[in-house]
């Protein structure tokens, strides 16, 4: 029990000090970051993973186990993304800005159309959410965190519809 408060208090104190650490003096405007994820999300939604370095640093650090580091790692998950929900759209439900922390909550739409947690195409049309956090340095993406509700997902693909 106290093993678990104690990391629980450690991992505040680390979300703390990072998003402190955000505060740092940043020449681009709140608009400038919103746009920049902006950015990000069109050219992912249209298949444009090889126009990321507008907006993506080259040492692009994501804290997800299934995706790469750097820049050709998001890229590569990019590509894959698209074989599996090739029609796949984002709306940004919210946008927040914090120091050089954007922060945004997004609803995507997409038909299954590729292999995912070895589920087989089903051509179900899904709706997900998810929040993504963003780090901005020198006017780009340098790192990354995300939570999506996979579960919601994963139930909508599994129920087949012909």
């Amino acid at each position: 029990m106290y093993k678990n408060a104690i990391l629980t208090v450690c991992g505040l104190l680390l979300t703390a000090t990072t998003f402190a650490q955000t505060k740092k003096a940043s020449k681009m405007t709140t608009e400038q970051k919103k746009q920049l994820v902006t950015r990000f999300i069109e050219l992912m939604t249209s298949k444009q993973s090889h126009k990321f370095g507008e907006v993506i640093s080259e040492n692009y650090k994501q804290h997800n186990p299934m995706v790469k580091q750097g820049l050709v790692g998001i890229q590569e998950a990019a590509k894959w993304f698209d074989t599996v929900f090739p029609d796949a759209t984002a709306t940004i439900d919210a946008i927040i800005v914090e120091g050089d922390m954007v922060v945004a909550r997004f609803t995507w739409t997409g038909t299954h159309k590729g292999e995912l947690f070895d589920i087989p195409a089903s051509n179900v049309k899904a709706t997900w959410t998810g929040t993504d956090w963003w780090r901005i340095e020198n006017g780009k993406l340098v790192e990354h965190w995300d939570v999506v509700d996979w579960t919601s997902l994963v139930q909508q693909i599994q129920t087949k519809k012909n």
